[in-house]
């Protein structure tokens, strides 16, 4: 028999309302790019979508990573609790032995046993199973990681290959050498679509950062208790683009030049707007709101240290060369990093990079307020001022209102033949009488090969409040898997993704 979804549940949904009774906006004033350390209460002005708000605490905060090493506070200060999340970020192409340095400095010289961590890459939470030792984890971590980017990467490698194949057989065309089963004209409309999906797939899945798988995760960690700290390794990525005056430029605008039939030269503006659409869409200022993932850090008090990395790929190749085309993406994480009191370098060896990180202080204010009224449309936008002439204030400008817990996947486990999982607070709504939930749930699974082993989705229908899924796999050989669970909840439109190693 061949693998089989099987459901059991336990009690009823039941739906929280959320109301907002207190507000906390982190506030950072910097007089010539350093922070000012000397403000009171009496200093700040707070505002709601104009109207002015009484600010009911005050708290200065000064933080580092770096443990014992609590950096000198005014006896005003709270003290701060010595827990800490850390949500360490791999937007990275390839994994290297550079990173592997950065990640054993971690989990030997910052991370403690009491602190939490979240893994990220590519928009997806990487699971790390915590063992016994720091060994362990760093293992775990270092595996799961090289795993992951070989099948991302692979695919992407894949995609590049297949657009190389595409580029000499239009050359052999365009040349005469090759008979072509189509119009050069449709063969060259074909090529630039190619290329435009390439590239489309490329920078969805290493340069545009889902803003709502941000708010879900810092949804998720809101509750625990601690300062809370991001640590985004981003790489510079590259991607081959057409080199002016190669053979394939040549031959491209020759081509498209020498048409004098009124249809042919139609078909040839139509190449040419095309190619012209893809050089625009390298530009990807325009479709990053960097605003937009300040505030979502911000909201829950994140520090963001960013450690800027240089890609060492190269391209032998006559036609093609690799720009760089993460330029506009790295100006918005810098944003973010500046606005949360973070570390921001360029540094090819992030160990070292890691170790600045660790020494830096965040010092800022943190003004609450509770909320005069509801505002129309549940909208909160916030101002802050400062009675000190001359200063940059850095606040948080839209309040993210602590809402329900996404969907998410729990209590994972994995053994002999079979995979085990349970489904957390997804929405239910009421229809004909019947209150119930609806997720479309997908599991691939990769053999050691980055090949896929399994590959199923399913829809199910939710009428408990837990919904537990196992899975059995008689098929697969004993030894290590990768795995990714994807599951998406229809009624809150809102998504959670489990992956990792397993053995089975």
């Amino acid at each position: 028999a061949g693998p089989g979804l099987y459901f059991a549940s336990t009690q009823e949904n039941a739906q929280e309302d959320v109301s907002v009774t207190a507000v906390e906006v982190p506030v950072r004033v910097l007089l010539k790019g350093q922070a000012v350390k000397d403000l009171t209460r009496d200093d700040f002005e707070l505002y709601e979508n104009g109207v002015r708000q009484d600010i009911t605490q005050f708290e200065i905060i000064s933080r580092t990573i770096a443990a014992g090493e609590a950096v000198a506070a005014p006896a005003a200060e709270k003290p701060r609790p010595k827990k800490k999340l850390f949500i360490l970020i791999f937007n990275i192409f390839d994994y290297n032995d550079a990173i592997g340095r950065a990640i054993d400095y971690f989990f030997t010289e910052v991370f403690k046993p009491d602190d939490q961590i979240i893994a990220v890459t590519e928009d997806r939470v990487l699971s790390v199973e915590r063992g016994k030792k720091v060994d362990d984890l760093v293992r775990s971590l270092k595996e799961s990681l090289q795993k992951f980017k070989a099948i991302s990467t692979g695919n992407t490698l894949r995609m590049f290959r297949d657009l190389r194949y595409e580029s000499d057989d239009l050359i052999g065309q365009l040349q005469g050498i090759i008979p072509g089963k189509m119009s050069l004209l449709d063969h060259m409309l074909h090529y630039v679509e190619k290329y435009i999906q390439v590239w489309d797939e490329y920078h969805r899945q290493y340069l545009m950062p889902d803003a709502g798988f941000y708010v879900d995760l810092v949804q998720r960690v809101r509750s625990i208790e601690g300062d809370k700290w991001a640590i985004c390794f981003q790489q510079r990525d590259m991607f081959p683009m057409i080199k002016n005056a190669s053979r394939l430029d040549r031959e491209i605008s020759r081509f498209l030049g020498e048409q004098i039939e009124p249809e042919q030269q139609a078909k040839a503006r139509n190449v040419q707007a095309r190619m012209n659409d893809l050089q625009r869409s390298f530009d990807l200022s325009r479709s990053i709101s960097p605003d937009a993932l300040r505030d979502v850090f911000m909201s829950d008090d994140i520090t963001f240290h960013l450690i800027l990395l240089k890609s060492m790929r190269t391209l032998a190749d006559q036609d093609f060369e690799l720009k760089e085309v993460s330029g506009d993406y790295e100006e918005s994480l810098k944003k973010i990093s500046e606005a949360t009191g973070g570390y921001l370098a360029f540094n090819n060896q992030p160990m070292e990079a890691l170790k600045e990180a660790a020494q830096l202080e965040d010092y800022h204010y943190l003004l609450v307020y509770s909320p005069k009224e509801s505002p129309a449309k549940g909208k909160r936008d916030l101002e802050v001022k400062v009675k000190r002439s001359g200063v940059e204030v850095i606040s948080l400008k839209n309040f993210i209102a602590a809402g329900t817990t996404p969907i998410t996947i729990a209590d994972f486990k994995a053994g002999g033949q079979k995979i085990s999982f349970t489904l957390l607070h997804y929405q239910m709504a009421k229809v004909n009488d019947k209150t119930s939930g609806l997720a479309d749930v997908k599991i691939t699974i990769f053999d050691g090969a980055s090949n896929k082993a399994f590959d199923e989705g399913k829809r199910l229908d939710l009428i408990k409040k837990e919904t537990h899924v196992s899975l059995n796999f008689p098929e697969l050989k004993p030894g290590a898997y990768f795995i990714v669970i994807q599951v998406i909840d229809r009624v809150a439109n809102r998504a959670d993704v489990y992956s990792g190693l397993i053995r089975l």
